[in-house]
């Protein structure tokens, strides 16, 4: 069967079951059960699919009108240059995450800080945190999440990179934990700290999309005005970087100004809140004096 018949019917299907951008979804799930690069096939729509990539697509299909994320169907996400595993497990990293390890690398080499250590809390799948590594070939990371399936996939993606040597997996419910049992491998403190806390409202998480709420829970309830999490990361981290070390979170648009308002000028300087490329106040930044 031709391409282009395929996608059309796919993209009818994904429309009427209510998925956002039905004819993306469709692109992206035909390409990778054909084996063929989506430009390709979207400029080529006449190429023939065989009965075995058609029927890998169809089931494809009927898993995304389910409202499972693109990323879980195919099993990875493309975040920044590195490629990752997720499943269920973790939260499917997004652009706006990607934004935030770029500050945190702009950070990083503005303190020429070859051999920096590094705590991506709340890591889910790694993303953050390995990409740094692979920016910072001298870089150490501590990667701790409160979820073991979250630590596990991280490990794996970690494994998958070759970065297994430079990483450090932990099991945490918080950053003051976290730093207190890897003490024997980071003594003095972190250079950065970065986390992509959960931050949405308790009471929002309802009428999200059903992709969303595919995602797991815990990474993604903030309490009732999203900054449960994050203010205990904030309190904990004044303690864990060293002096001059930085704490870089992603939140919702406007949570860095309230959380920022709350952190004691005694303890922080160069509290700031940087905007993503919608223009929205999403990202927390403070230097600990």
């Amino acid at each position: 069967m031709k391409a282009r018949t395929l996608l059309s019917e796919a993209a009818e299907e994904l429309r009427k079951a209510g998925i956002d951008e039905p004819e993306a979804n469709s692109e992206w799930l035909l390409a990778y059960a054909s084996g063929l690069d989506r430009l390709s096939l979207t400029a080529f729509q006449d190429v023939d699919i065989n009965e075995e990539q058609g029927e890998r697509f169809r089931l494809f299909v009927e898993t995304k009108k389910n409202g499972i994320p693109l990323a879980y169907i195919v099993g990875s996400q493309q975040f920044l240059d590195i490629n990752l595993k997720v499943d269920e497990r973790v939260l499917v990293p997004r652009p706006e995450t990607e934004e935030l390890a770029e500050y945190c690398a702009a950070f990083l080499v503005g303190k020429n800080a070859g051999g920096a250590d590094i705590l991506d809390y709340g890591t889910g799948s790694g993303a953050i945190g390995l990409w740094l590594l692979t920016r910072f070939p001298g870089a150490r990371l501590l990667a701790a999440d409160i979820s073991r399936g979250a630590a596990d996939c991280a490990s794996a993606n970690a494994e998958a990179l070759g970065l297994s040597a430079r990483v450090s997996f932990l099991v945490a419910g918080t950053v003051k934990e976290a730093a207190y049992r890897s003490a024997d491998k980071f003594s003095s403190g972190f250079d950065l700290i970065v986390s992509n806390p959960p931050y949405i409202p308790t009471e929002v998480i309802a009428g999200l999309s059903p992709e969303v709420q595919c995602e797991p829970r815990v990474a993604l309830d903030g309490g009732p005005d999203g900054l449960s999490v994050a203010r205990d990361i904030s309190a904990d981290a004044a303690g864990c970087l060293k002096s001059g070390g930085a704490l870089y979170m992603e939140l919702g648009d406007g949570m860095p100004d309230t959380l920022l308002s709350e952190m004691q000028d005694a303890v922080w300087k160069g509290k700031r809140a940087l905007k993503d490329f919608a223009g929205k106040r999403r990202f927390l930044v403070s230097v600990k004096i």
